[in-house]
Parts: C-alpha cells; sequence; structure tokens
C-alpha cells in the first residue's frame, strides 16, 4: 500500500524547513515551490501509525485580507460613514500572493491529509483557515489537522504530530471579526479626518503641493496615541509644591569609623516655616542618641517566567531596543531554534516542564555556563520557578530551547546582529534566574534622636547573590556581564547600640518641591496598553511603531521618553472638545476586545459582537460630523 501523502504548511519558510529537518533527522530533499522562498521539503514518516509521505511547505504570514468591495474602495466614493457598517467586504488572497496560494493549490490536488503547522495563536488560526480554504478549493475531500506547538526543538515538534487536533473555527471567526472592525472604524475616521484637515493645513507627510498626507484613525493606534497625550496634559496641571523639603542627619560612628546617612522620620514638610523651626531644634541639640537597632533577615526573589509584555518592557529598560526591534529579533530567534514562541501571555511553567532537558546544554555556554552548572547535579541549586499568575492556554513561558555556541555569536557579530546577542543572552539568563534560588541578605536598621525629631538608616550587606549571579552583573571573581537586569547593592551601616550618643558631622534641611510625573516611556506604555487591553503581545509594539514612527503622531526625547507631536496633540484635544474623547480613551478598544474574547470562546455570535462596536461608533460619526469646526480650530493652534 502507498504512503498516505500529507500537506504540511507552516506559517514561515524557515520553521518548514527546521520541521522537516527535525522530523526527518536532516534527511529531507528539497524542490522549489512556485515563488522562491516557498520551498517544498519531502520525506518518510509515520503519524497515526500510518506510514506517510510529508510533503512540507509554508506561506508567509497571512495569505488573504480583507477589503472593501466596488465604489468603497474609492476615497470619496461613497460617504465615509457607510463605511462603519453599510458597505460589503471580502476577504480574498492577497495581491502579492497568489503564487504562494497556486503553491498550495497544486500540493494539495495530491493530497488525502493536510496538517497545519501554524503560529499557535489566534492569528495564526485564522491564517491556517485561510489555508484551508485555498487547499480545499481544489480538494474538497482533504483530512485536515493542526499541530500544536511552542517551540522548533525535537521534543516539541514530535509530540505536536502525535497530539494532532482540530483546528479552532470560533478562534478563526474571532481574528475575522477584530480584522473587519478594524478596517471599517480605520477607513471611515481615517478618510473623514484626512479630506477634512489635508486641504486646510500642511500637514507632515504632506508633499510639495500640501497634499498626500493621511490623518489616520486606527481604533488601537488612537488610544496608544491617547496615553501619551493624557501624560503631557497631566504633567502640565500637576501642583509643583515648593518649600519646605526633607532633613537628613550624615553621622559618624567614632569607633567603626564608617560613615551613615540618616534620614528624617518625617520624609518632608510643605510648611517651610515649620520645617526650618524643626531644624533649629536638631542643630541646638546637636547629640544624637541611638534609640533602636536591629537587624533581619531578607531576601530578593528571582523574576518569575518570562512572557511577550515583560519581554519587551525589560529588554527595553536595559538595552534600549525598542518594543518592534524586540520582536522582530526574537521571532528570528524563535525561527532559527534558540528561543521559544516569542508571543505569549504565560509566566508559570507546567509541572511536568522538562527543566533538566533545558538547563542540561545551557552548562556549555561559554559565558553563563557556570549558573547552568550550579543548577545541576550534584549542586542541584535548582528551585522550580514562581508563578505570575497567567496563563493563555496555548503557549509556556519564551526559554531558550537550545544552546548558542561561540559559533553562533561569532557569526551574529560577523552579520552584524548584535541584537541576536542581546535578546538571546536576557532569554537564556532570565530562564535561568526563574530557577534559581533567591538572593539572600541582612537588613540592619538604626533609628536616632535629635532635638525630638526622629531619623532612621537602612543598611543590606548581601549573604549570597543566588539568582543576581547570572541576572546581575556576575558573580564575584567569575565573569562580568555588559547588562544586569536586576540589582542589590552592599551598603552596609557600622555597629551601633541602643543608647549610644554620638554628635553627627553634618545636618542639612534639603529644600524641595514635589515633581510633575515624567513623560511615559516606551515600557510604560507598553504596560498601560497591556492593563487596558489595547492591541495583544503581539500587536502592541506595531501600535507603538506606528504612532511614533509612521504617522508622526508622537516623539522619543531625552531618556527614551515619548512626547506628543503638535499633531497627535492637536488630535486629542480637537476629539476632547467635541465630547469624542472615548475615541482616544482605552474604554471603548477595551469592549471591543472583551467580545472578541468571547467570540473566540464560542460564548458570543459575531453580528453580534460586531453591533456592540459598530453602533456606537455610528454615533461618535454623527457627533463628528456636526461638531467638525472643532477639530479644525484645534489642529489650527496646535499646528
Amino acid at each position: 500500500m502507498p504512503p498516505i501523502r500529507v500537506l504540511n504548511v507552516a506559517e514561515k519558510p524557515s520553521v518548514a524547513k527546521e520541521v522537516s529537518r527535525v522530523l526527518s533527522n536532516g534527511r529531507a530533499s528539497m524542490r522549489e515551490g512556485q515563488t522562491p522562498w516557498n520551498k517544498i521539503w519531502e520525506f518518510e514518516h509515520r503519524v497515526q501509525g500510518q506510514q506517510c509521505r510529508m510533503v512540507f511547505t509554508s506561506v508567509t504570514g497571512h495569505l488573504m485580507n480583507l477589503d472593501f468591495t466596488g465604489g468603497a474602495r474609492k476615497w470619496g466614493g461613497i460617504n465615509a460613514r457607510e463605511l462603519i457598517d453599510g458597505a460589503p467586504v471580502e476577504k480574498m488572497v492577497s495581491s502579492g500572493k497568489e503564487k504562494t496560494a497556486e503553491n498550495l493549490r497544486r500540493e494539495a490536488r495530491n493530497a488525502a491529509w493536510l496538517i497545519l503547522w501554524l503560529d499557535c495563536d489566534r492569528e495564526g488560526e485564522n491564517i491556517a483557515f485561510e489555508v484551508m480554504d485555498v487547499c480545499r478549493g481544489v480538494k474538497p475531500t482533504l483530512r485536515i489537522l493542526r499541530a500544536r506547538f511552542s517551540a522548533l526543538s525535537h521534543n516539541d515538534v514530535t509530540r505536536a504530530l502525535n497530539a494532532l487536533v482540530a483546528p479552532n473555527e470560533n478562534e478563526s471567526k474571532a481574528v475575522d471579526m477584530r480584522q473587519e472592525l478594524d478596517l471599517r472604524l480605520g477607513a471611515s475616521f481615517t478618510r473623514f479626518n484626512t479630506m477634512l484637515l489635508q486641504n486646510r493645513f500642511r500637514l507632515p507627510g504632506a508633499n510639495e503641493d500640501g497634499r498626500g498626507a493621511v490623518v489616520s484613525y486606527g481604533p488601537c493606534q488612537f488610544p496608544t496615541l491617547g496615553f501619551i497625550v493624557q501624560r503631557k496634559w497631566d504633567q502640565a496641571r500637576s501642583p509643583y509644591t515648593g518649600g519646605g523639603g526633607g532633613g537628613g542627619a550624615g553621622a559618624v560612628n567614632p569607633d567603626a569609623g564608617a560613615a551613615a546617612e540618616f534620614a528624617w522620620a518625617r520624609e518632608r514638610l510643605f510648611d517651610e516655616g515649620l520645617a526650618r523651626t524643626l531644624f533649629g531644634f536638631v542643630q541646638t541639640a546637636r547629640i544624637a542618641t541611638v534609640t533602636n537597632e536591629g537587624g533581619r533577615e531578607t531576601k530578593k526573589w528571582p523574576p518569575v517566567p518570562l512572557n511577550t509584555i515583560e519581554m519587551q518592557k525589560r529588554v527595553n529598560r536595559a538595552c534600549r531596543i525598542s518594543p518592534a526591534e524586540v520582536m522582530k529579533v526574537a521571532e528570528e530567534l524563535y525561527n532559527a531554534g534558540f528561543i521559544s514562541y516569542p508571543r505569549t501571555e504565560t509566566d508559570a511553567f507546567p509541572k511536568d516542564f522538562d527543566f533538566a532537558g533545558i538547563i542540561g546544554p545551557l552548562t556549555n555556554h561559554h559565558v553563563f555556563g557556570f549558573h547552568a552548572r550550579a543548577l545541576s547535579a550534584p549542586s542541584n541549586r535548582f528551585r522550580f520557578p514562581g508563578n505570575g499568575g497567567h496563563d493563555d492556554n496555548a503557549h509556556p513561558p519564551i526559554y531558550p530551547t537550545k544552546l548558542a555556541t561561540e559559533r553562533d555569536y561569532d557569526a551574529w557579530r560577523r552579520d552584524g546582529k548584535m541584537n541576536q546577542i542581546k535578546i538571546y543572552d536576557f532569554v537564556a539568563r532570565h530562564f535561568l534566574a526563574t530557577c534559581s534560588l533567591p538572593a539572600i541578605a541582612h537588613k540592619t536598621t538604626v533609628e536616632i534622636e535629635i532635638g525630638g525629631e526622629a531619623f532612621k538608616a537602612t543598611g543590606v550587606m548581601i549573604k549570597e547573590m543566588n539568582y543576581l549571579d547570572v541576572y546581575g552583573k556576575g558573580p564575584v571573581g567569575g565573569p562580568r556581564f555588559d547588562v544586569s537586569y536586576d540589582g542589590w547593592a552592599n551598603n552596609t551601616l557600622p555597629t551601633y547600640a541602643v543608647g549610644q550618643r554620638f554628635e553627627p558631622t553634618e545636618l542639612s534641611l534639603a529644600p524641595g518641591a514635589t515633581q510633575p510625573p515624567q513623560l511615559l516611556s516606551e515600557t510604560d506604555l507598553l504596560q498601560k496598553m497591556e492593563n487596558h487591553q489595547i492591541g495583544t503581545d503581539a500587536t502592541q509594539a506595531q501600535h507603538i511603531e506606528k504612532v511614533v514612527g509612521e504617522r508622526g503622531y508622537a516623539v522619543k526625547v531625552g531618556d527614551n521618553r515619548l512626547r506628543p507631536t503638535e499633531l497627535g496633540e492637536a488630535l486629542c484635544a480637537g476629539y476632547y472638545r467635541m465630547g469624542l474623547e472615548d475615541m482616544w480613551l482605552p474604554t471603548k478598544r477595551a469592549v471591543m476586545e472583551a467580545d472578541v474574547n468571547r467570540v473566540a470562546l464560542g460564548q458570543l455570535d459575531v453580528p453580534t459582537g460586531k453591533r456592540n462596536t459598530t453602533t456606537p461608533m455610528l454615533d461618535a460619526f454623527r457627533d463628528l460630523e456636526r461638531k467638525q469646526r472643532m477639530l479644525v480650530d484645534a489642529v489650527a493652534e496646535f499646528v
């Protein structure tokens, strides 16, 4: 009996190549497909107890796109309001992807089964249904199965092939609904904004005759801009209080000869006269008396396992790499088999996770192998990682899936891919840190009294670095790291005894003022987007990139901070003055995302989900038409 011919489709050519290599033990043959990038790999393999001829190819992301039909495609073809719920839309193979689709059709005609190896998130599920649609168009009788995997390691790939499931139609419908709503809302408000403003103002991106600029609106893009603008406004209206301040006393223990700085227990007063009066009492008394001294062991705990948002935030903070670039590089590392799937909300490992299988190869790493060895037998200082409390039920946390050798590092350096090194190192060091014991220190607190006022000093003496050996600057006497992700500085105090009296070497009253809130950093913005459900872990970095890069609604300033441009602030101000601040506040998008989730879980039908969003947005559009002069005036004021 001839083997069953099975068409396998991955989301990217590199994944098709790697899974074929893993399943065939490197013996797969390759032939050209209909495009230069969608190669076809073939090999024999047993699937569900039957001998199969595996034919493995790929798409390159989404195969289809959604667009309006007929006159609705043209600006001015219909009233922009009709785009919200009246104009018909159609999903079809994208321009430029027809040869990829033909590649699938050609292979599907001769196949009996179709196994879908698309990324295991909602977007991947949607692409899986696009592949199914194309393949069933030429072979309706195909048996269709879904492989679910989180890494391209041998264990993950073989486990996925032995546990094939049915594709999840609800998840695909949820993505279709979000795509349609984003298209309708984005197109309608973008066309209105642009046609209203581009003939009145010379806008960023305009050509020589002042035309060509697009004043874009996006249901995620505008709330992202809104966070940036709102912080600037909060900064402008923040009540800065001058005067007063905190007093501090520096003291020297005559026996130990070591300095300690004592802080005022009141911290600060906003009445400058009272602060100076109390400081006068302290200056008159001059002599400090130790009222309390104590010490205790304290621990600094390792981070929880790594999810997408935390990876973006930590790498951005420590390495100043933009969230969009972090995701781009992480995808490349995943496709090359170095890390697990980088788009996940999960920050807890399952109980049966193979820690030994991951840590073992890392013992040979040329820099941080020392710490992997400490977690392994016979040292066995391994600790089961903490639980961050999030599980997307699709992927585990991000972790290294294979050792990057010195040769890999040399290749990355030679190709100018230094961010690959930074992000691989971060993922590996974070994983090892989560598997480590907490750092331990002795924390000492000393309290003194001078002239009726209390002061306090705190010191820390680190006894065991543990996870900080790999997550901080490196162990004492061992390898040192260029980048530290966490730290705990030694700050030892001299010895004091209750009742001891001494004269401080310096007394000071520091004037101060409350500080306005800082502009948002990219890390702050990511956290706000996550808290308010603006975008997904797969798209949040892209929304920031659009607002800051493509649209010119915000710019980076100072220490990686985000400031709105004149146009960005004008748009939010204009919508605010019209009473349409909900268009850039996160509330509307959060409601829509909740409905998308309910559709994905099979708890809400798509027509109802769409109406829940389009009905209030139609009302908002009518308000915009009536009050459009307010938007024009706001742009005139700012731009």
